[in-house]
Parts: structure tokens; C-alpha cells; sequence
């Protein structure tokens, strides 16, 4: 496995791995904003780690969720991508929490046919090794307690981030905010969420306020954005916001990046699932 860090002219790597193959055409928007998001965020001192594998010689994988599919299509240059890390200082981050000179990881991911094949383990340990050639006081992220993503998969579990010295800081929900000191760090601390609408009961005679809360970040994040406008953007007693999170000025407002809220409350404190932001929003259609 070699891993290294990508640079601004190699975009493709840092989107091909986000979403399987089958997904693409249907994603094709949404990995063109994700590859504008990290080309901007690269400028503000975004890193992404790759983690490459070679020697696969068989002619199809095993992609778990999805089935079989074809090895070529998961490889960029006879290489595939078998995971990634991002992180951002701290003070750049469109996630919600706040910090000096750390490190902030905002996102691992691995690619099914990889998973526990110590693809994650190795990322993290070669971003041990850059953060503190780059003199960062030290290390956060936002990791994720008993929270199975989309109903099948654990991602960014805060026992994952245990094994390497972080310590839970804050938490909010679900959502945790984990540190790991370098050298006199100061602690981190989430920004939280700031409703915009009332949290009291709604009247008959109002309308449900909804917020999605979606980033080019992530291309899965957009399409659920997609189909919860075309759904439920002209629903009479919706009054639905459809929250964009690329620039931290707006998660410093609100304080949530990932998310779905209704009447000021938190529902989601996390990407939601198309089915999940469904399901609420058909039952706010009959409240």
C-alpha cells in the first residue's frame, strides 16, 4: 500500500472513491461540485492523504452494498484508491467547532472492497506523521457515536479515533468532538446549532419549517439535496430551506454543516439518507 498526498491537478483521485460505480452518471453534479469544494479548500490548506493499491488482479471485486463490480472501474491510472483522509486547519474548517493550530480531520473514508483491511489505520498513522512535520499543536475531528450511517455502516466512529489517543472534548447528540494534544494545545469546541425557526409546537394554521443542511463536500449530499427539492420544495405546509454549508461564515451562523432540522429542532446531526429526510418529511406533510 503506498499512501501520498494529492495535489490540486489530481482532482479525479480525491472523487473517485467517494461513489461507486454504479452511481456515477446519476452523481456526475455533485462530483463536479466536490471536486470545486476540494480545489478551494486545497487553497486554504486542505490535505488529502490517498491510500493506493496495486496488484489486484482480479478482473471484478466484491463492493459490499452494491455486488460485483468491474476492478478497472475502481482504478485511476492502474492504481485504485482504496481510501482517503482529509484535514484542514482547524480555523478553515466548514464544520462547526472552533480551535487554534489543530489538525481538523473532516473525513476518512475507505472504499467497501477495502473495508478492515487496515486501510483507515495506515491513512491515520501518515497523518500523525505529516501534522507534526507541519508543527500542528495537535489533532481534532468530529467522530460519530453508536450512529449507523444510511442504516449499514459505521462511518468516523468515535472507537476508531479511541485507539490513537483522542479523548472525547464535547459532545452534542450523537455527534463528538474528539482532540488529541501534540504539544500545549488548546481544546477545540463545537459551535452549536443556533435554530432560525421556533422550537414551540406549530399551530394548525402554520407551516413546517424544514432545514437541510448539505455541502459539495460530500456528492451523496447533494443528491439528497436534489431530491428533497424536487419532492417537497412546492409542499403546501413546508416551508422548506435548503442550507448550503461550503463556507464556514454560514456553520458559524447556524451552527451545523450535515443535517436536517424541523421547527428548530435537530432531527439529523449528520448527512441524512434520502429515505431518512423522506420519511420525516412525509410525516411533517400531515401534521
Amino acid at each position: 500500500m503506498e499512501i501520498r498526498e494529492l495535489k490540486e491537478d489530481e482532482l479525479d483521485s480525491a472523487v473517485l472513491p467517494c461513489v461507486d460505480p454504479g452511481f456515477r452518471r446519476t452523481l456526475k453534479q455533485g462530483m463536479t461540485l466536490r471536486k470545486e469544494f476540494v480545489k478551494k479548500m486545497m487553497r486554504m490548506g486542505l490535505s488529502i492523504l490517498v491510500a493506493l493499491e496495486d496488484g489486484v488482479k482480479k478482473e471484478k471485486m466484491d463492493y459490499p452494498g452494491i455486488g460485483k463490480v468491474r476492478t478497472k472501474d475502481l482504478s485511476l491510472k492502474g492504481k485504485i484508491i482504496a481510501g482517503l483522509i482529509e484535514y484542514v486547519p482547524i480555523e478553515k474548517t466548514n464544520f462547526p467547532v472552533e480551535g487554534k493550530n489543530l489538525a481538523f480531520i473532516d473525513c476518512i473514508w475507505v472504499i467497501p472492497p477495502f473495508w478492515r483491511k487496515k486501510v483507515a489505520t495506515n491513512l491515520t498513522k501518515n497523518f500523525f506523521e505529516k501534522t507534526h512535520e507541519q508543527n500542528f499543536s495537535g489533532a481534532a475531528v468530529i467522530a460519530y457515536k453508536k450512529e449507523s450511517w444510511w442504516g449499514f455502516f459505521d462511518y468516523m466512529p468515535s472507537w476508531f479515533f479511541q485507539k490513537f489517543g483522542f479523548r472525547q472534548v464535547e459532545g452534542n447528540g450523537n455527534s463528538i468532538l474528539m482532540f488529541k494534544n501534540y504539544k500545549d494545545a488548546q481544546l477545540p469546541k463545537l459551535i452549536l446549532y443556533q435554530p432560525k425557526s421556533t422550537t414551540e409546537p406549530k399551530k394548525k394554521s402554520e407551516r413546517t419549517k424544514a432545514e437541510l443542511f448539505w455541502s459539495g463536500q460530500c456528492p451523496y449530499s447533494w443528491w439528497v439535496k436534489k431530491l428533497t427539492e424536487k419532492e417537497f420544495g412546492k409542499t403546501s405546509n413546508i416551508e422548506l430551506n435548503l442550507v448550503n454549508t461550503d463556507d464556514r461564515t454560514t456553520v458559524k451562523k447556524f451552527g451545523i454543516n450535515f443535517g436536517l432540522t424541523m421547527n428548530g429542532k435537530i432531527l439529523y446531526n449528520r448527512m441524512p439518507s434520502w429515505d431518512e429526510v423522506k420519511d420525516a418529511l412525509e410525516s411533517a406533510k400531515y401534521v
